[in-house]
């Protein structure tokens, strides 16, 4: 299962990680969308980032599809200095949890390997099964950006321990601003995978014109439905 993404993760959540299991809850359930207003103002993407990897979150998410409730919750705490790759890193703890009605909770919890300034992601190890996953970062985020605007971050490849024997998927992963409300923007960390089936969710950051992150939005597309939590 893919281990992945974050704001820009803010960070890079291991968006990716949860898509499997997302997909699985889905099966058995449609789509959304929503009209936001869009601000005109520009958005210290580059600082916001940074800021948010380097202290603690958490973030309680709903959201429902045909009638099927869901909720989820992440947290994030950043740990020691380690190394990844060779490469001197900031860690942080990340955990995703989450839950069709009643049902049991799909849950990943993983170490984050980055630089906090300049914001560059490295790679993460899944805590319960040793899936090492290396990211291969093309582009640094943007100082500053305006809804609409877009870019590349790189793409992931995740094998099943840090001997990278064995591949066990890929991913590609964008950066987007996109339109909330006239004085906050959604900075989004869109991670796809390819199939089948293939798979695409987006990890945003409810981020004001200062680059405080005030939320966060889950959105993921799979079996031609889209589940938003938020």
């Amino acid at each position: 299962m893919l281990t992945h993404v974050a704001i820009g993760s803010v960070h890079r959540v291991r968006l990716g990680a949860m898509l499997g299991g997302v997909a699985v809850l889905l099966a058995g359930c449609g789509g959304g969308g929503d009209g936001p207003d869009a601000s005109t103002a520009d958005f210290p993407v580059a600082s916001a980032v940074s800021a948010y990897v380097q202290a603690s979150h958490q973030f309680d998410l709903a959201g429902s599809l045909d009638g099927v409730a869901f909720s989820a919750s992440y947290s994030y705490t950043p740990g020691a200095a380690a190394a990844f790759e060779g490469k001197p890193a900031s860690t942080a703890i990340e955990t995703v949890s989450i839950r069709a009605a009643a049902g049991t909770p799909e849950q990943t919890t993983v170490r984050s390997f980055f630089l906090a300034s300049p914001y560059r992601v490295y790679g993460s190890i899944d805590l319960a099964d040793g899936a090492y996953s290396v990211f291969d970062q093309v582009a640094d985020l943007p100082a500053t950006a305006r809804v609409g605007q877009s870019g590349t971050l790189g793409s992931e490849t995740d094998y099943a321990d840090s001997s990278k024997a064995v591949v066990t998927g890929t991913a590609t992963t964008t950066w987007s601003l996109e339109a909330d409300t006239a004085t906050t923007a959604l900075f989004c960390a869109n991670v796809t995978i390819p199939g089948p089936p293939s798979m695409t969710g987006s990890q945003c950051y409810r981020v004001t014109t200062t680059g405080q992150v005030t939320g966060m939005v889950i959105k993921v597309q799979v079996l031609g439905k889209t589940l938003v939590l938020q």
